[in-house]
């Protein structure tokens, strides 16, 4: 669908019924479809954000991502007034949608992350607005700004945007919450394997290179484990750091959990040459801008550790291609998917 047709007045222009997601797994995307009973939810909801004389005229949605089954994301804008011709106000949120209780650990996540040091000042994450456990729905403020990604696509040469991203990594490695769920590598293996399950489904002719592959993570995992868990994001990339101004702002933390700090620096280190692979046809595109993160990272810590980073990176472009050539399967998939393998078999010998 394109955003166009997914962007609406919810009151003033109901949308057609396939415009909008109802996934019945999402029990919140049905009040997506009742523009008063979501002007009264979100009222109710936001009181104390939107002000005691705030009167919500209007909704307009526009659907961000979904994973069917799994999760909905949509961008909320809000038109606040006396009436409808009267001078307004706007604001913006985000709404996801979830089909368990998810919502509700992200909701206090947070609200932890921002009581520890990310609610002010040059690194954040967003302020959590609300969340309704009977529709699984939470409710953030929108973090304004570009993110990473596209500032990196615009101007490939912009080495601050890695300095700064590397700042934000160890702010949030260092933050001291000890709250989510503990993920142990034993638990991440047991993912990998049902992976490589589905990707040999894909790539009959790498079975073999496939399980070699696992074989040297599951032992290399073994032998570096000892490290201390601490605050994971453990799915940031270039896409989930947003700049406004002097302020950066990570996304997304529906991931997190109590792991080895290491993988993320990994993994965004493999998402920035992921961009460059999908953009530009090369993984080594942002090869001095992967390894300038990496080193500024690693200048901002004593726990660094070049082999779990490599480990990771393994693991990091193992999920890629499982991403690639299962979930999204873009055109040029196959060609894509191979060369992300590739690379993780590379992280094997290197």
């Amino acid at each position: 669908m394109k955003k166009e047709n997914l962007v609406a007045n919810t009151e003033a222009a109901p949308l057609e019924p396939n415009a909008l997601p109802f996934d019945p797994a999402l029990p919140g995307t049905a009040l997506l479809h009742q523009p008063t009973q979501l002007r009264e939810t979100l009222s109710r909801l936001l009181a104390g954000w939107l002000g005691p004389e705030a009167n919500l005229l209007v909704t307009r949605i526009a659907i961000r991502h979904i994973a069917p089954g799994k999760r909905c994301s949509a961008e909320l804008e809000l038109t606040l007034g006396q009436e409808m011709d009267a001078p307004s106000d706007h604001r913006r949120l985000l709404a996801k949608i979830y089909s368990e209780d998810q919502g509700a650990k992200v909701y206090e996540t947070l609200r932890e992350l921002r009581r520890r040091g990310l609610g002010a000042g040059r690194f954040i994450v967003p302020q959590p607005l609300a969340y309704d456990r009977a529709r699984h729905l939470l409710l953030l403020d929108w973090a304004e700004g570009q993110s990473l990604s596209s500032m990196f696509l615009a101007s490939p040469d912009f080495s601050p945007g890695v300095e700064g991203a590397a700042a934000w990594l160890l702010s949030l490695h260092t933050c001291g919450v000890t709250s989510g769920r503990r993920y142990t590598f034993s638990r991440h293996l047991h993912t990998l394997h049902i992976w490589r399950q589905l990707l040999t489904e894909v790539f009959p002719e790498a079975e073999h290179r496939l399980s070699d592959l696992l074989g040297w993570i599951e032992e290399r995992g073994r032998a570096l484990s000892g490290w201390t868990p601490g605050p994971t994001h453990r799915d940031i990339s270039p896409g989930h750091l947003v700049v406004h101004g002097d302020q950066l702002a990570g996304l997304d933390f529906d991931e997190f959990c109590q792991y080895d700090p290491l993988f993320d620096v990994a993994h965004f280190a493999a998402h920035l040459r992921f961009l460059g692979l999908t953009h530009f046809g090369s993984l080594r595109r942002f090869d001095w801008l992967a390894d300038r993160f990496q080193a500024s990272y690693k200048a901002g810590t004593q726990q660094y550790s070049t082999e779990r980073v490599r480990l990771y990176e393994a693991i990091s472009y193992f999920k890629l291609a499982r991403i690639v050539a299962v979930v999204q399967r873009p055109k040029g998939w196959e060609w894509i998917g191979a060369a992300l393998l590739r690379e993780a078999l590379g992280r094997v010998t290197a």
